[in-house]
């Protein structure tokens, strides 16, 4: 038994999945804890703007990548000078974060008066700005581990120190009213940061450097930057839906929506950890992305149908947790989130393939075409009621899957049986 968890833990796929799925639930959890303290210390309006904050950081963080946290999976495996690699990266996504942080600060506030806060003190708005960073360098750090094949140190990182540490906050932090809770927030993302950075040059020899090399950023941009669109689009429909709903069902339906969601996200994140492990391992070697293909898929399959299947069983039990208004307003559809998640991990496996072909313009269309079947037949159908909402992610993640694999199928083909290829 010993010698069979050996060999289970000495696969880089799936240690490297293991420890990404256990941080995102350890990361649940926490941050559940978290927001139940800041409940009972803080009023509700101080968490509605805080709320706000900590959306539009992790929003300014993941923007701020362009794209880098996909380049670093991709080419640090066989990256011939990493530390080069890792500088430029890391100095880009400082630079937009930076930007993008400022621009925030400066015009947010005065269009949203309830977010003056940021302008009522400098430390705030300084804090805001060096907060975003920490947070975007984490998001490329965590990146860069599972590019190494150590996606143990986001576990414990991010899965522990950053989120134990979060809970202490805002206690500490009380004082500073809606700001504290942010900051809570923000400077965990702070010491993650900032301990990812030691571990990287502890453990990996990394040697920080100011230094941008036109050379990697001039070959690596566009394939940045085209996954960099390609994420956005798929990131799309998760924004626009709770606005959907909020405009044609109300802030209650929306509530319920967005817990239900939540949950399956959960599920949903599981297959991401497959794909992030599996971009890396192909990376490493693209001549068996067959066969590592068919051993993500396996994965892929003993976790999520089962899971699936639990979850549309507990799931409408789980939101009587919450209240008898979420059990008997979004029961049917969390199952119908729940069933999406089999689909959610096909397509999965193919975006990897593409990403792994550096066919980015073909992803690009893909993941536009899928936002735009989501959000059309949600705006369409909105008004008819949640399960609506959820049969319009349903099928529009099942057209995402045909697309891809029809896509691939082409390519395999144009490759294959000698046809003219030429790689986006």
């Amino acid at each position: 038994m010993k010698s069979k968890l050996q060999s289970l833990y000495n696969e880089p796929l799936l240690r490297n999945s293991f420890f990404i799925t256990i941080s995102t639930m350890t990361m649940a959890l926490f941050g559940f804890i978290f927001w139940l303290i800041v409940a009972h210390l803080y009023t509700t309006k101080q968490v509605g703007i805080a709320a706000t904050l900590i959306s539009s950081m992790n929003f300014i963080a993941y923007a701020s990548l362009l794209g880098f946290n996909t380049t670093f999976i991709r080419f640090l495996p066989k990256s011939k000078n990493r530390n080069t690699t890792i500088n430029t990266g890391l100095l880009v996504v400082t630079v937009m974060a930076l930007l993008l942080s400022f621009i925030y600060v400066t015009f947010i506030p005065s269009a949203s008066p309830k977010l003056a806060v940021l302008h009522q003190n400098l430390f705030y708005g300084i804090g805001f700005i060096i907060l975003g960073i920490s947070a975007a360098i984490n998001l490329a750090t965590d990146s860069i581990f599972i590019a190494y094949r150590s996606a143990i140190y986001n576990f414990a990182i991010d899965g522990l120190v950053a989120s134990s540490t979060q809970l202490l906050l805002p206690v500490i932090l009380l004082s500073l009213g809606a700001y504290g809770i942010y900051a809570a927030q923000g400077l965990a993302a702070l010491v993650a940061m900032s301990l990812s950075i030691y571990m990287l040059i502890k453990k990996f020899n990394y040697l920080p450097a100011i230094k941008l090399n036109k050379f990697n950023v001039r070959d690596d941009i566009r394939y940045s930057f085209g996954n960099y669109i390609a994420n956005l689009f798929n990131f799309l429909p998760s924004v626009i839906l709770p606005l959907i709903i909020l405009n044609t069902l109300g802030a209650a339906q929306a509530g319920y929506f967005y817990l239900a969601f939540m949950i399956c996200n959960v599920l949903y994140n599981v297959t991401y950890a497959v794909a992030q492990s599996m971009l890396a391992e192909g990376s490493y070697n693209e001549q068996n992305l067959v066969m590592l293909a068919k051993r993500a898929a396996s994965i892929q399959a003993v976790i999520i149908i089962p899971a699936t299947a639990l979850l549309t069983v507990i799931g409408p039990i789980l939101l009587r947790i919450f209240g008898d208004g979420y059990a008997h307003n979004a029961s049917q559809l969390i199952i119908l989130l729940a069933l999406t998640s089999p689909l959610l991990a096909a397509e999965a496996i193919g975006s990897v393939i593409m990403r792994i072909k550096k066919r980015t313009k073909t992803l690009v269309f893909i993941n536009l075409g899928y936002a735009l079947s989501i959000c059309t037949l949600a705006l369409l159908w909105g008004k008819r009621g949640l399960v609506w909402i959820g049969l319009a992610w349903l099928i529009g993640q099942a057209l995402t899957l045909v697309t891809t694999y029809v896509s691939l199928a082409l390519h395999y083909h144009f490759e294959v049986q000698g046809g003219v290829h030429k790689p986006v």
